[in-house]
């Protein structure tokens, strides 16, 4: 029996999908759902440290810190912004939700959530990334789905990243 389910959402296009999926489990099980977004540099859009200089361009490096670190606050929001959409779209179609928002490394910070919490299951994307892409950007999915304390369901998003098509050719194979 499922009584809490994580679901685990980011800013892909995939995070609708993902959201629907637990929707309809929660609903069929009648468990709660708990959103989580994960703050995280490996994330689209994430604004991206300055690099500092030397010492005397600290006025510079002050400003372009302070700069981030409003980037930083509207990406925080942003994602807050999110969740609270998300959660009143659970909400609105008969499931009981709520959210959170962490910092970290997306898969660890999910397996955390997840024992945490005590979620029954974990719902997340998974964007079908191997080799030396999974490599180098890593796999959140395939992080939690070797860690996590619970079962969990991966969404394989409908959208697949073609090589050297573009992304009109990739909804229309995709479709």
């Amino acid at each position: 029996m499922l009584d809490k389910i994580l679901v685990a959402v980011d800013r892909s296009e995939n995070a609708e999908q993902v959201l629907d999926v637990a929707i309809a489990l929660a609903k069929a099980m009648g468990a709660s759902l708990m959103l989580l977004h994960v703050l995280s540099s490996e994330e689209k859009d994430c604004p991206q440290m300055p690099l500092m200089t030397t010492p005397q361009y600290y006025p510079t490096e002050k400003k372009l810190f302070e700069e981030y670190y409003q980037q930083w606050q509207i990406y925080e929001q942003q994602g807050i912004e999110m969740l609270r959409s998300y959660t009143a779209k659970a909400k609105a179609e008969g499931a009981n939700a709520d959210f959170t928002q962490s910092f970290g490394n997306p898969g660890r910070a999910i397996c955390e959530m997840a024992k945490t919490w005590g979620a029954d299951s974990i719902v997340m994307g998974h964007r079908g990334y191997s080799g030396l892409k999974e490599l180098v950007l890593g796999s959140a999915s395939n992080y939690v789905l070797h860690h996590a304390p619970c079962s969990v369901f991966t969404v394989k998003s409908q959208i697949q990243n073609y090589p050297n098509t573009s992304q009109e050719t990739q909804v229309a194979i995709a479709s």
